[in-house]
């Protein structure tokens, strides 16, 4: 049978009877400081990890309208001696000068106040002695000595509240304990207990979103440097792992970081890190990573990402958005660094430009090669005949991406997307059941005054091709590179072009089965539609042009009725 706890003193004030008032008054004011009183989870963990914890488990029950709160870990307990001259003296710590603790105002413990429970109760032992301290508030305790030993603390809090409170409650406590306590160094679990067969792991390795660039470890501290496109980053400063501080803001341009330390302390609101001389030391480590050893590691990841964008057909990255993030996220610290006088020269070699050709390229090499481009920088989003053309020219092309942009505001280039702004159209054979209707349109081309210096058959349907859907196109040599707009200008003295008729388009199937009845008007409208979309005519000869027009039309028209046979013009 289980021994009844005795009381070792009875309803002990918790200050001397003189100056008792003015010192509740300051109790009050400190539990008064906590505006968030979920807090209190920090305190008691932050307690617990002092005491050596290696896990600490958090549970919370409803039961008969109120709500239980129970904090539990498996460290080093107190004894009488610390129970008295520390838990329950205001401002007194034993972990004053010790920078392995947490804690150094010993003001923590009241912050389970803060909710304004019904009763506190804290078990906790220690060499072989054991205690129970009763709280029914922060103006008075009972200290009972157990017989039976124990290990570690358990601090419990209750509460009277509706059922909708207390699931606020578990709601919010998971949040809370995320927040202050997701990268501690002791694990710890959260259950609700009724609401899941499993507690649930709070705490996850020390990481940056995005991934950690860099990671630099010295005795009591821990730095993690990653790259971000975010003008105000997160970031972190953690002691043991318990959050001190967390925000936005952009300590150095294109920069997140978290930093855990041991030398790092809490303001006395535990709102956030004390800015002194060791907070000043660390800043000035973090500066010399940022400046001597980020831009290595900058280089090497922007030239991996480059290398794996750059991969085509069978290898092309399943995961291209992802690699194309991860490159942008590096974006702004490289501006950083190419925007200081010699930046661009001494960073220019690096190969960070993504293309189609299987290869990345550096800015210097566009540089080198971007006489034959004219000052135009193309990209595209897969390779084409197009890309392929550009290349064989001696053309870089890009593959899309933000890296273009900022290429072209770093040399004021244009950029143009290559299978949008030129073509590369596959000049064939005469089709055997267009041959006759090629034949024809030629004739009456070439009997009316021989617009073009030649009429050929072609394919437009490539990838990435802007000419698929056009019936034709002009080209001075035909199947080269050229522009789409490359049409023959409104003068009686320019030079011919080749027209390219595009033997997969629905109009030139629909005039090579009116060829079968009426071989002549086939011709004529085949022509006709040519020299309607074919040239631009400058303002000022506009009705010189519809003169030479008209005629050529009836010239046209005459002899697709002759062919036809009996028809007047």
């Amino acid at each position: 049978m289980a021994k009844k706890a005795a009381p070792a003193r009875k309803k002990r004030a918790a200050s001397p009877a003189a100056g008792a008032a003015s010192v509740q008054s300051l109790v009050k004011e400190l539990v008064d400081q906590f505006d968030q009183p979920l807090t209190f989870y920090r305190e008691l963990i932050q307690n617990s990890i002092d005491a050596g914890s290696n896990r600490i488990d958090v549970t919370l029950e409803y039961a008969d309208g109120a709500a239980l709160i129970r904090v539990r870990d498996d460290g080093e307990g107190m004894d009488e001696r610390i129970i008295d001259d520390y838990l329950l003296v205001l401002f007194s710590s034993s972990k004053e000068g010790d920078f392995t603790k947490i804690g150094k105002f010993g003001i923590g413990f009241v912050s389970v106040f803060a909710p304004r429970p019904d009763l506190v109760r804290v078990t906790t032992g220690k060499a072989g002695q054991s205690w129970r301290l009763d709280f029914p508030s922060y103006r008075k305790y009972e200290k009972y000595r157990l017989s039976e030993p124990r290990d570690g603390t358990l601090v419990e809090l209750t509460k009277k509240m509706p059922r909708e409170d207390f699931d606020r409650l578990a709601k919010d406590s998971r949040e809370t304990l995320r927040y202050w306590c997701k990268h501690s160094e002791s694990r710890i679990y959260f259950q609700v207990l009724g609401a899941g067969p499993e507690p649930a792991l709070i705490t996850e390795e020390l990481d940056l979103e995005g991934g950690c660039s860099l990671r630099h470890t010295e005795e009591g501290t821990e730095i993690l440097l990653g790259f971000t496109s975010d003008p105000e980053p997160p970031y972190g400063f953690y002691n043991r792992g318990l959050t001190l501080k967390e925000g936005r803001r952009a300590f150095f341009p294109g920069v997140t970081l978290k930093v855990k330390s041991r030398y790092l302390e809490h303001t006395l609101t535990r709102d956030n890190v004390l800015e002194d001389a060791n907070y000043s030391k660390l800043m000035g480590c973090i500066r010399r990573l940022v400046s001597d050893e980020l831009p290595g590691r900058l280089k090497i990841e922007l030239e991996d990402l480059a290398a794996r964008l750059s991969k085509q057909g069978s290898e092309r990255p399943v995961d291209r958005d992802a690699l194309v993030a991860a490159w942008d996220r590096r974006l702004p610290f490289y501006k950083t660094l190419v925007s200081g006088l010699f930046g661009r020269w001494t960073r220019g070699d690096w190969d960070i430009l993504p293309t189609l050709s299987g290869a990345p390229v550096s800015v210097a090499e566009v540089t080198n090669r971007l006489g034959l481009g004219k000052g135009r920088l193309y990209f595209d989003d897969a390779p084409n005949p197009v890309t392929a053309a550009l290349e064989a020219e001696g053309q870089p092309v890009l593959a899309s991406g933000p890296w273009v942009q900022e290429v072209c505001s770093l040399t004021k280039w244009e950029a143009a997307q290559a299978s949008k702004t030129l073509i590369s159209p596959r000049v064939v054979e005469d089709p055997e059941p267009l041959k006759d209707f090629l034949g024809t349109v030629r004739m009456v081309d070439s009997r009316t005054g021989c617009k073009y210096r030649g009429i050929l058959p072609a394919s437009f349907d490539y990838p990435g091709s802007c000419i698929k859907d056009s019936l034709f196109v002009t080209q001075k040599r035909p199947g080269a590179l050229s522009h789409p707009s490359e049409r023959g200008a409104g003068s009686l003295f320019s030079v011919k072009r080749f027209a390219l008729l595009n033997v997969d388009h629905p109009v030139t199937r629909d005039l090579n089965r009116l060829y079968r009845d009426k071989p002549g008007m086939a011709a004529y409208f085949c022509l006709k539609i040519m020299h309607l979309h074919d040239g631009e005519v400058a303002p000022d000869r506009k009705t010189e042009h519809c003169n030479i027009a008209e005629g050529l039309e009836r010239r046209l028209l005459d002899l697709a009725t002759k062919i036809d046979g009996g028809f007047a013009p």
